[in-house]
């Protein structure tokens, strides 16, 4: 099951809807397509890194590593100042005065990027970096508070429906990061060198895509500040950027939390256990950078902005379950072959933070539907509630469980902050309420298969075979996937190809 026009009605009511909207439905499956190429590509890249990075530092650098980016994750907030939705729903509903837009809002994200650089800066010895650590958190901090910014011009992709381009320059900078580690282990470095390497990359991509952007096609015209476009930007994201300060506590903190109570040798497990589910996590956003735009301008055609969430949600569900289900079989073995027995703890911290991942794809799908509709306040109650279920449930597991009871910690408050807390408001209430019912029977097939698998005493091979083919015939069973999925696949596959060749389309 794959494709953005993907929904539960009847096929010919489903057709009906990509005649009217073919140049928007073929562009969507075009996009989505690319990204999932460039995603399967990403993964392997960031497997190699992880792998490579966790084996050349060891456990102890591996924590104080991860320390110190999920240090400056709580200052994230302030590099772009949540500007991205923002600027693509304005930028999209106002292209002819993109550059403008852009432009004002990369001034106003540098302005905010420098703050925090500042502000991390100077309280990083009250989170026990002093020393080297506290020099490497100024370095650090250049690539995680001043490089979004340079970035943001690169949305113009994403609104002209192009993004191949931000998918190269995201895959350029990852095979430097992979080179340059490389080099770095062959020549045996210092960890700071690891640390200057990395940002040195960062810098890189910022300026390729800062130039790709201001390209003719894309952005072109005068460069200016304008400070009325300015206050209105801003007027626009703080709810967001307040939110954000939630969203890097409760995404973060545990990180930070497990660094000062039990030490960088137990976190560094705790790190790796991190980076690899968080790579399930770009699969929504890669969605919904394709669908943003859309839902944007049918935000006032009710129907068919309602047909655009419930072919996301479907197809995050079907896809992040599926994830969930198989992924417990192989992790035990999968981390002794590639990382080593050194982290072999790793493996139970994945089989607990993976099903994070579900609430996290939910989510977004519900976080862009309220954007677009202008009820972005509503996702920073969302997230500050988590953030204080998350620091509240750290303070209680950790001296107990150490990383095992922070990953619980994780699926808990991201339950709350992304999907639970919109139960509460009217206005948020249909759209997650609307995901829940679509995600139930997955989640029942899913968790069935997990506990099963545990328990079945076969070989690794058989139990991940077996996983697989049970989830695609519950799928099948409770209606996750249907024919009438794969007869729409084939209607818009067919419609999206002819765009390829039809630039009128």
């Amino acid at each position: 099951m794959t494709s953005t026009l993907i929904s539960t009605k009847p096929l010919s009511r489903q057709i009906g809807i990509v005649q009217e909207n073919v140049g928007v439905g073929g562009k969507v499956l075009q996009n989505t397509a690319v990204q999932l190429a460039g995603r399967g590509v990403s993964l392997a890249l960031s497997f190699a890194t992880s792998v490579l990075l966790a084996r050349y530092l060891g456990r102890e650098r591996m924590g104080e590593y991860g320390a110190i980016f999920a240090y400056l994750a709580l200052f994230s907030f302030l590099a772009t100042f949540s500007l991205e939705p923002i600027l693509a729903r304005e930028a999209s509903r106002r292209r002819s005065e993109a550059t403008q837009i852009f432009h004002t809002g990369m001034l106003i994200a540098l302005s905010f990027g420098l703050a925090g650089a500042i502000l991390a800066t100077l309280f990083a010895p009250l989170f026990s970096f002093s020393g080297r650590l506290h020099w490497l958190v100024v370095v650090a901090a250049l690539d995680m508070m001043l490089v979004p910014a340079l970035r943001l011009p690169g949305i113009v992709f994403q609104v002209d429906m192009k993004q191949w381009f931000a998918v190269a320059i995201g895959l350029l900078r990852q095979v430097l990061w992979l080179v340059a580690l490389v080099l770095l282990v062959l020549k045996h470095s210092a960890f700071t060198e690891v640390i200057i390497a990395r940002t040195a990359c960062g810098i890189i991509e910022g300026i390729i895509c800062l130039k790709a952007s201001y390209r003719p096609g894309f952005l072109s015209g005068a460069r200016r500040l304008n400070w009325a476009e300015g206050k209105g930007l801003l007027r626009y994201s703080y709810p967001l950027a307040l939110g954000s300060v939630a969203a890097g506590i409760f995404q973060r903190i545990d990180q930070l939390m497990l660094h000062k109570m039990t030490g960088d040798h137990a976190l560094g497990p705790y790190v790796v256990a991190v980076q690899l589910t968080e790579q399930f996590g770009a699969l929504p956003v890669m969605l919904i950078m394709s669908l943003a735009p859309v839902l944007s301008v049918t935000a006032g055609q009710e129907e068919l902005f309602r047909h655009y969430l419930r072919v996301s949600f479907r197809f995050l569900m079907a896809v992040v379950f599926f994830v969930c289900a198989v992924i417990t079989p192989i992790t035990g073995p999968a981390i002794a072959l590639l990382y080593g027995k050194e982290f072999l703890s790793s493996a139970n911290l994945i089989n607990v933070l993976i099903w994070s991942e579900a609430p996290l794809f939910l989510g977004v799908v519900v976080n862009h539907a309220l954007i677009a509709k202008n009820l972005q306040r509503y996702i920073m109650i969302a997230t500050a509630a988590g953030a204080i279920i998350n620091i509240s449930l750290n303070l209680v597991a950790i001296p107990r469980w150490g990383a095992l009871g922070a990953s619980w910690a994780t699926v808990i408050s991201y339950s709350v902050a992304a999907v639970f807390a919109y139960l509460i408001f009217p206005s948020s209430r249909e759209f997650a309420w609307l995901g829940l019912r679509i995600a139930l029977p997955p989640l029942l097939v899913a968790v069935a298969i997990s506990v099963a698998m545990q328990h079945w005493q076969t070989s690794v091979a058989v139990k991940f075979f077996a996983a697989v083919s049970l989830y695609a015939l519950g799928a099948w069973l409770t209606g996750t996937v249907r024919k009438s999925d794969t007869d729409q696949l084939k209607e818009v596959a067919r419609r999206a190809l002819k765009g390829f060749r039809s630039p009128s389309v």
